[in-house]
């Protein structure tokens, strides 16, 4: 009935690397890694020294195995390639360490040594921007001109006090002399950075993002920072317990950098790869796959796609809506709902989208007499939709005189920007399209003592960036077997902590593995009258006076059975299939060894 995280297309909104390759080639190169053994003029004699990032191997490719000679982990990487991915057609990539650290007599011969071995359509030199000699640059230049040649070059970031911090080794201007100097001997140049050095936020992200894009650059590869064992940043980590980018975080990182990236330029690659066995941080519970599927769904539902910040026209920041619209339905009470195609659920009860606002959340809450007696009330609005449990308690407000505020949590910004254009319900109070519109445009919106914040965003992560002391909590997902993400135990504790001691999270789902997992996060659980269907909705509170009618003895049986088993999130990543799997393993489970749930 309610508001979901959608499961949408794998497929990014953004240039990727092997679709710029497809229409150059005809075809994918894969990469074959190689290790030249060329070393790091920023390292010493014994190895030691260099960027505090870098590993002893100089991030050497995990596929390399112990191959040491350059023909073995030629053949071992185009046998991984043609194994892994069916591949036909490759690139040579000197990846590890700084592959310009050699003179041009070395360099010769090393490149006719991987010719002779297979038939490459490109090589890629990994290396620094402080290592690009004139002569050799000269040669790559040569080179080039029968076959196609690429710098990987590692940036990192724009800013000079990060760049000294992490021992790089080079500044800022040894990297724009390079890009330069490079374009202008027609040679394609990567550009490497790292998103998530210690120091960095977002604001220095977007300006390394911005500066590098503004270079003639051919490519972009962004690294989410990995900590690996062994290296000076790890020693760092240990003392000081910088801050580490979660899988969250770095999606809402990259939803800001993305629309700065113009579209014209290819991205390789957007996350890390380390071996598991050397990682010291972060442990994400998302797989790259995963990470990819989660990401995708979020620049969809968000409008978000590689250079749209950067589009000419008055809705730069915003991609085209999605081809697949939500059907407009004419509830019982004459307000509009919408029927969403990829659920196969409506928003609301068709016996009233405004009517379930007021009987569902606003009346059973004691919204109104709450808003006359205290000075200023807070509600979280989880699944805001298409605005009318917000909208609702702004209209009670306005007419009672009395301070509100919202901060308002949703993923599709598409349903919002729809429900501006489509819901019509302008009275003396406030004009609803217009509130909406503002909202899309600017996140927040205020009139007569009301102000809503909105939030954009997977509700697991943005729920702990939402404040606290909350009187209110409305929560109104779409169902539990759509929608699980946002009725998981874990979730209910992420929540718990939000409300006051006297506050109440109301929602219209009375399913029994939701009022289970209340419980267990501590809420005392109660039920709200019916609205639109058979079932009641749900009351909970961390106060247990404020529970004035009590579960039925048959739902508090049920919840001591292996249907109470609640749906589990514990790293809060799970997609919604998986809750739902591990939810039916953990049944399996208790009745198979008796577990007392019966």
């Amino acid at each position: 009935m309610h508001r979901r995280h959608q499961a949408m297309s794998l497929k990014l909104d953004i240039f990727e690397y092997r679709d710029y390759l497809q229409k150059s080639y005809g075809e994918i190169l894969y990469r074959v890694p190689i290790d030249a053994g060329l070393g790091c003029p920023h390292r010493r004699s014994d190895n030691k020294g260099g960027c505090t990032f870098c590993p002893e191997d100089g991030a050497r490719a995990v596929q390399l195995g112990d191959a040491e000679q350059i023909e073995e982990q030629i053949e071992k990487g185009v046998r991984f390639a043609q194994r892994r991915y069916g591949a036909t057609a490759f690139m040579a990539y000197l990846q590890a360490f700084t592959n310009t650290f050699s003179s041009v007599e070395q360099l010769e011969e090393l490149v006719k040594k991987i010719c002779s071995k297979h038939n490459f359509r490109a090589i890629a030199f990994g290396t620094r921007p402080d290592c690009l000699p004139d002569e050799v640059v000269d040669f790559l230049r040569t080179l080039n001109n029968r076959l196609d040649v690429w710098i990987e070059l590692g940036v990192q970031s724009c800013h000079d006090k990060t760049l000294k911090r992490i021992n790089r080794g080079h500044g800022w201007k040894e990297s724009c002399e390079a890009i330069i100097k490079l374009h202008r001997a027609d040679i394609s140049v990567a550009a490497h950075l790292i998103i998530g050095l210690p120091g960095e936020g977002l604001e220095e992200y977007l300006q390394t993002v911005k500066k590098v894009a503004a270079l003639p650059i051919d490519a972009i590869k962004l690294h989410n920072l990995h900590i690996l064992e062994g290296t000076k940043l790890a020693d760092e980590y240990r003392t000081s317990r910088f801050e580490v980018l979660s899988e969250h975080e770095y999606a809402e990182i990259l939803l800001q950098l993305l629309p700065q990236i113009p579209e014209q330029i290819p991205i390789i690659r957007l996350t890390t790869d380390s071996p598991p066995s050397g990682l010291l941080a972060p442990q994400w519970s998302m797989s790259k796959g995963q990470f990819r599927k989660y990401l995708a769904t979020q620049m969809r539902a968000r409008t978000v796609a590689q250079g749209c910040a950067l589009r000419d026209n008055s809705a730069a920041s915003v991609r085209p809506p999605s081809t697949v619209q939500d059907r407009a339905v004419v509830t019982e009470d004459s307000s509009v709902t919408f029927y969403n195609k990829r659920v196969k659920e409506h928003y609301h009860t068709l016996a009233g989208a405004r009517s379930e606002a007021e009987n569902k959340f606003c009346t059973p809450s004691g919204l109104e007499e709450k808003l006359k007696r205290d000075q200023t009330v807070r509600i979280l609005d989880i699944c805001f939709g298409l605005g009318y449990n917000s909208l609702v308690s702004c209209e009670l407000a306005i007419e009672n005189s009395a301070a509100l505020e919202i901060t308002a949590l949703e993923l599709d910004r598409q349903v919002v920007e729809r429900a501006a254009r489509e819901i019509r319900m302008k009275n003396n109070l406030f004009d609803w399209n217009n509130c909406l519109d503002i909202l899309c445009r600017d996140g927040r919106w205020q009139h007569r003592g009301c102000s809503i914040e909105l939030l954009w965003g997977d509700a697991r992560y943005t729920a702990t960036r939402a404040g606290a002391n909350f009187d209110y909590i409305w929560l109104d997902g779409f169902s539990t077997q759509k929608n699980s993400e946002l009725w998981s135990v874990d979730f209910f504790r992420t929540l718990y902590p939000l409300l006051k001691s006297d506050g109440l999270l109301l929602t219209y789902c009375a399913a029994i593995p939701v009022r289970s997992g209340l419980m267990q996060a501590g809420f005392h659980v109660g039920e709200t009258e019916p609205f639109g269907r058979e079932r009641s909705g749900t009351i909970a509170s961390p106060n247990q006076s404020l529970i004035t009618r009590e579960l039925p003895e048959r739902d508090l049986h049920l919840i001591n059975s292996v249907k109470g088993i609640p749906y589990r999130d514990p790293s809060g990543t799970r997609t919604n299939k998986e809750i739902l799997r591990a939810r039916e393993y953990e049944i399996l489970r208790a009745k198979g060894a008796g577990a007392g749930k019966q």
